[in-house]
């Protein structure tokens, strides 16, 4: 039952994006019955003709915090990526996919960089590595989640969820929760996520995050991506993978 409130409110996060952007639109959503939303989510949309390289060159361990990653990313303009819930039992941050070129561009950017300790300031995490391209994203998401998060009763549990991008996105945002506020029972299901760390980012989620689920269409290709083994990059994927398998007949529709 959890499962497929996420999967409703992962659906909503694209409806927010679909709405437009700010300021026309201010991102609130048709939420739940008993949910309150309390954040809007957005990051810069960034033009293809821009020289992205310079991303690779920060010193990710060192970053000072969002600002220093958007003011190399002057975009065309702020689009949503989601938002907060709460309600009596539970609160959550929802998470949208892909869905522009620039956004399929930095889902393809992957190199291995290591995490910003400013986010996931834990002994466990000192020498794991992430994929840049679902890095850049979160560091221009991760401030305005985590003052989100830190205004949730953190009595109650938290959900984080994704689709696709929004998966990978969720992996990085739950332990960073975790991590950053008050609240200790931070639970991530994600759908249709692609690989995002190194094996030492894999196990230093898995001693945050005990209570993840991964929900996987065997007939998918985006939870291949990464491959285990790139160049010199080794990637895997965080457990506990919920698989099941439809074949729609096309990548798009799988």
């Amino acid at each position: 039952n959890i499962s497929k409130l996420m999967t409703q409110l992962c659906e909503l996060t694209y409806t927010q994006y679909k709405n437009g952007p700010p300021p026309g639109n201010d991102g609130t959503v048709d939420v739940p019955a008993g949910y309150t939303q309390i954040a809007s989510f957005t990051a810069p949309e960034i033009d293809l003709n821009k020289d992205l390289s310079a991303y690779e060159h920060i010193d990710w361990s060192s970053l000072s915090g969002s600002p220093e990653v958007k003011k190399m990313a002057a975009g065309i303009q702020d689009v949503y990526f989601g938002f907060a819930l709460t309600s009596s039992t539970h609160n959550v941050i929802a998470i949208r996919g892909t869905q522009s070129n620039f956004e399929w561009a930095m889902d393809a950017t992957i190199p291995q960089v290591p995490v910003p300790l400013i986010w996931f300031n834990n002994g466990s995490f000192k020498v794991a590595k992430v994929h840049l391209g679902f890095l850049i994203f979160f560091s221009l998401l991760a401030e305005q989640i985590m003052t989100a998060a830190k205004q949730f009763d953190s009595s109650l549990p938290c959900y984080v969820t994704g689709h696709s991008l929004g998966a990978a996105l969720a992996t990085l945002v739950a332990p960073a929760v975790k991590i950053l506020t008050d609240n200790d029972d931070v639970r991530m299901y994600n759908y249709a996520s692609p690989r995002v760390g190194d094996p030492a980012f894999v196990g230093a989620y898995n001693g945050l995050i005990p209570e993840s689920y991964r929900v996987v269409n065997l007939a998918d290709l985006v939870p291949m991506v990464p491959p285990s083994t790139i160049f010199k990059w080794t990637y895997e994927h965080v457990p506990e993978e919920w698989s099941f398998l439809n074949q729609t007949g096309n990548v798009g529709g799988n």
